[in-house]
């Protein structure tokens, strides 16, 4: 909903029924606006303090909730908040705030990564989860949320970030029985001690009934109950390395991963001879995915790159992640390891020396947050992985990993690094992220090997990597190598 007059707090009804529109001056049960004056007599008011045109919530559990219940609804908010604030919008809820259990509930947090609640604004909270920051704090955002029949979406500044259709038996894990729609009332709530939020606008459509919509097979089957599962369990499933390649928008990238319950990180490849060569470039397309409800990722391409981007440039970025797959041998040779006719295996127990000697180099010298692709074989020797990867390589890379403070990647597309790798890197406290490394557009998955991985190797929600708080960039506090590593 667009408003035209940002000073005025106005409390907007549109009761759109069957049977006709209702005016603000009417009251429909649920809120009452009165001209430019906002009037709480329809809601009822637990330590929310209005001072001329604006409500603030300042205290932790202060709440506004209706005194009517609603089923159907569109609800627009316009609000701010300041650093450490939390809150929820609830719905199909109890009045009294105490069983927020019953309903669904959105999230208000804009913090930054690695602090409180890792779920942002505008997740459907266990259901659907956000992790993407899509607003920030000390600027006014929107906030829309519609319910209809059984089908829930929640947009921020305009943009979708959770989309839901409730099946018609909702399997809900022990203490979330009651998250399913009914009916009740909405409440609007401050979760945390720190912060301030503040709103100045709310509007609120009642919606007709209207038929069921139907599920899509795809989400009902056993990886589809387990990405609900983990959903449910506030597990962060992250897909941290995609692409648009082969035409795909960001557009049809989120709308997958919402169908199936799972955030997006989108990178361009950046390097000597790749797509993004310099920090004009970089800079470029930073800002054509910067409103897009994904992460904004860095995938650095080859030993060169270090050469080709500043600090200040790759910092914009929420992480920045490579790989072992660009390198000179030592013969001079610089091989892609995925394009056979540039890869070079002499003696395979002397590649696979330098090629962890090469892993060492980089996780040692480069800044980077997530080693992705780790483990991956030239298709000449791919089918000896087991034999290849000896217990002492994989220490060698694991020690590299800690030292250096890099996730680790569990790649979906190449079902790497092996279960036992991951078990030792879990043991020496490697953090984990998911990714695709999608080739184009038709080999989006639905994170089955890391789903498998998660079940035998035991991953839990604290072993997943997060981004770096802006502040805290790796890049900006190592700086880059003076030098190539190879």
């Amino acid at each position: 909903m667009k408003y035209k007059n940002k000073k005025k707090f106005v409390i907007l009804v549109m009761a759109a029924v069957v049977f006709g529109v209702c005016s603000s001056s009417v009251n429909n049960g649920i809120i009452r606006g009165s001209g430019s004056q906002l009037t709480l007599k329809d809601w009822i008011n637990h330590g929310v303090v209005q001072s001329g045109d604006i409500v603030t919530f300042n205290k932790k559990g202060a709440r506004l909730s209706t005194k009517a219940g609603v089923q159907n609804f569109v609800l627009n908010i316009h609000l701010k908040t300041s650093a450490g604030a939390e809150g929820l919008v609830l719905f199909h809820t109890n009045a009294d705030g105490k069983t927020l259990t019953k309903g669904y509930q959105v999230i208000i947090n804009n913090n930054e990564y690695r602090t409180g609640n890792p779920q942002k604004t505008g997740s459907l909270s266990y259901i659907r989860n956000n992790f993407v920051r899509n607003a920030a704090d000390d600027q006014w955002f929107d906030i829309q949320i519609t319910v209809r029949s059984n089908h829930i979406s929640v947009k921020v500044n305009d943009k979708l970030i959770s989309d839901y259709i409730e099946p018609e038996k909702a399997h809900r894990i022990a203490g979330k029985e009651e998250m399913i729609l009914s009916s009740g009332h909405i409440i609007i709530q401050k979760n945390s001690e720190a912060g301030s939020m503040q709103i100045d606008r709310i509007g609120l459509s009642h919606l007709p009934e209207s038929p069921r919509e139907t599920t899509d097979p795809l989400t009902i089957d056993s990886i589809g109950e387990a990405l609900t599962l983990l959903n449910q369990m506030g597990f962060p499933l992250i897909d941290f390395h995609g692409h648009l390649k082969g035409g795909l928008t960001s557009d049809q990238v989120s709308e997958h991963g919402r169908k199936f319950g799972y955030n997006y990180g989108i990178s361009p490849n950046c390097g000597l001879n790749f797509p993004v060569t310099n920090d004009s470039s970089l800079i470029a397309y930073y800002n054509e995915l910067a409103p897009e409800p994904v992460f904004k990722a860095m995938q650095c391409e080859g030993r060169e790159w270090i050469t080709l981007f500043s600090p200040a440039a790759i910092s914009r970025y929420d992480y920045i992640f490579t790989d072992a797959m660009t390198w000179t041998d030592d013969k001079g040779r610089r091989m892609r390891l995925w394009i056979p006719a540039e890869t070079f295996v002499d003696d395979e127990q002397q590649f696979m020396e330098m090629l962890v000697g090469k892993i060492e180099a980089i996780l040692y010298n480069e800044p980077v947050d997530i080693h992705v692709n780790p483990t991956y074989l030239p298709a000449v020797i791919a089918a000896d992985y087991d034999r290849l990867w000896t217990v002492d390589r994989m220490d060698r890379v694991i020690k590299a990993l800690k030292d250096n403070d890099v996730a680790l990647e569990i790649n979906a597309r190449f079902k790497i690094p092996s279960l036992e790798f991951i078990k030792k890197a879990k043991a020496a406290g490697i953090k984990f992220t998911f990714g695709t490394n999608n080739a184009d557009n038709t080999d989006l998955n639905r994170l089955e090997y890391c789903i498998e991985i998660i079940k035998e190797a035991g991953i839990t929600p604290r072993d997943i990597f997060l981004p770096r708080p802006s502040g805290d960039k790796k890049v900006m506090k190592k700086g880059l190598p003076a030098k190539i590593t190879g």
